[in-house]
Formats: C-alpha cells, sequence, structure tokens
C-alpha cells in the first residue's frame, strides 16, 4: 500500500490516492480531497506505468474509462474551482497531474570522479539522478570512482571517508584505491583478466528477483581486475554480488562485491559501463546503482526505482525476453 499525492493543474485543488499492487500491477483503491496542510505532512511515492482505479470505484460516468488522467469527460462540461466539493471523477480528468517524490538531492549528496574506462555519470543521467562532479573534499554521502579517472584520489581521506558513514562505488581498474584502503586484507586484486564475454550468476537475493539467475557480461577490454577473496571478507559483513556463472571462463570468480567498513559501504565492480554494452547491461549497472542508493538510505531497490521513476517490472520482464 502506497500513498501518491495529485494536483489539478488548473486550480491547484490536491488530491491523495491510495494506491495498492494486485497481480503486478498497481490500482488506485481510493481517491481523497485533501488540503495543502495535510499534504505537506504525506510523502508521495512514486508509481509505475499509468494507473486505473480498482473496482471498488466507479469508473468515469461519461465514458467509462478507468486510466488515471487520461480523458476529457469531467473538465469538458464543468468550470472548476479550488472551491468545489469533492468529486471522485476528477480522478480520470486529464488536468489530474501525479506528483514524483524524487530523490532529495539535499540529502543524498552524489560525486563522481571524471570518466576514462568507465562513465558511471552516463548512468546516472539515464536515471535522472542528481550528482555534482568529485571536488577532492568527500562532503558527499555516495563517491562514485571510475575506472582509469584523471582525478586524484587521496586514499587516506578516502578512507576515512568510508569509516565515517560514506559509500563508495569502485569500479575495475580504480581498485588500487581499495587496495590502499584494506592493505591486502578482505580482498586482493590481479590485472589478469581477459577481454571476453561470459556468464555471470546472480547470487543477491534482490537483484536474482529482478534479472534472473545469470546475465551475459561483456568485458570490452582485457588487464580487468579480478577480485581475491580472503578469510577476512566475511567479517566485513562482504557478500558477492555476482560472480562467474558455472562452466563459464570465470567460474565462481567473484565480479561485484559489498562490504562494510567502519561505518561506511563499499561496492566493487570488476566490469563498468561501456560503449557497446547492451539494453540489459546497462540495466544491470542502472540496478547495482539502486542497490548503492538503497544501501546508504536504506531502502530497496525497488522503492529506490520508484522514487527515481524507473519500472522495474519492466525492467523484470526485459530480463527474461
Amino acid at each position: 500500500m502506497k500513498l501518491v499525492l495529485a494536483k489539478c493543474k488548473k486550480t491547484g485543488k490536491r488530491f491523495c490516492l491510495e494506491i495498492e499492487e494486485r497481480d503486478g500491477r498497481e490500482k488506485v483503491k481510493n481517491f481523497i480531497d485533501i488540503d495543502e496542510a495535510n499534504a505537506s505532512k504525506i510523502k508521495s511515492a512514486n508509481v509505475s506505468g499509468r494507473l486505473e482505479s480498482a473496482d471498488n470505484l466507479l469508473p468515469c460516468e461519461k465514458c467509462g474509462n478507468r486510466v488515471v488522467g487520461a480523458c476529457s469527460c469531467t473538465r469538458a462540461e464543468k468550470r472548476c474551482r479550488v472551491t468545489d466539493r469533492y468529486n471522485l471523477q476528477c480522478l480520470y480528468c486529464d488536468n489530474l497531474e501525479l506528483e514524483k517524490a524524487g530523490l532529495d538531492a539535499d540529502k543524498l549528496r552524489i560525486q563522481v570522479t571524471s570518466d576514462c574506462f568507465d562513465d558511471i555519470g552516463e548512468v546516472l543521467d539515464s536515471m535522472r539522478i542528481k550528482y555534482k562532479s568529485y571536488n577532492g573534499k568527500y562532503d558527499c554521502d555516495i563517491l562514485f570512482i571510475n575506472c582509469g579517472t584523471r582525478d586524484a584520489v587521496n586514499s587516506e581521506e578516502l578512507k576515512n571517508f568510508v569509516l565515517n558513514g560514506g559509500c563508495v562505488y569502485i569500479s575495475d581498474l580504480a581498485s588500487s584505491y581499495l587496495d590502499a584502503i584494506l592493505r591486502g586484507k578482505a580482498l586482493s586484486f590481479s590485472n589478469s583478466g581477459l577481454a571476453c564475454v561470459t556468464e555471470a550468476k546472480v547470487i543477491d537475493e534482490e537483484l536474482r528477483d529482478i534479472i534472473g539467475d545469470k546475465i551475459r557480461i561483456e568485458f570490452d577490454l582485457g588487464a580487468w581486475s579480478i577480485i581475491h577473496l580472503s578469510s577476512d571478507f566475511s567479517s566485513h559483513k562482504g557478500r558477492v554480488l555476482l560472480e562467474g556463472a558455472s562452466g563459464s571462463r570465470y567460474d565462481g570468480v567473484p565480479l561485484m562485491i559489498y562490504m562494510e567498513y567502519g561505518k561506511g559501504k563499499i561496492f566493487y565492480t570488476s566490469f563498468h559501463n561501456h560503449k557497446q554494452a547492451d539494453e540489459k547491461e546497462k540495466m544491470l549497472l542502472q540496478l547495482l546503482l539502486l542497490k548503492q542508493i538503497g544501501a546508504q538510505t536504506n531502502q530497496t531497490v525497488q522503492e529506490v526505482g520508484d522514487l527515481v521513476g524507473l519500472n522495474i517490472s519492466t525492467m523484470r520482464s526485459k530480463f527474461r525476453k
């Protein structure tokens, strides 16, 4: 169950939609007329795809439509005013506009280093997530370090950033920064990966629910960083999120990991965003970013996806084609 705020574009009148999910579809089960004071107390959720009213609500009286904000029947015969009495039919009027929650840029500060072999900023742009360029001051909540970045990242300051609660995402050849933090404890790297296409097994339960058991990954360049885990890895609540699938060239090799360090969190991936990435690889990177944001905000991938307007159900169906 979630609440979504809506507003009449003509009068500014506020409404609240009570939404439930059944059989994978979201439907409006209640439509409430509210004032500005009560609207300010509600945190609006986002919805994926178009909305329809549930069977307990009457459809549009004129055309029988059940799609929210999709017809002109109501406004064609009514001169709307903010002082008008509550009318359920406003649910179907095309003057009704749903309010999107979005990520609060003031509460979640994201920085990204300069791109090179990797461009995680491009992935964030595709998700309409705001971020700033890395400024060397670590005045952020999440830092993305691109593979081959030209920025000078001070390893000791990066270590303190994570120890004090920061979240860092490190990609491929930027593994040297993670190596400097951990000093060979918990994991180490060897830059011996070959350019290839390989199959990955999805270990993380939340990602597997969306992606399925396996996904094809392309390493467009050789000499990528192969992860080697030690017994200390588990003491940092370390988890492998993806690994080479059975029978593949990199059978059992961790390809993406998560661990905690001090008060902070570390995500590392051996693969990265590249120009030839297919649709599924791009969606995988989007999901990994959602997972990282969720780790820092205590939200699920689904919840963060709703906030940024990504339709997780649609992604799920695309992965299974």
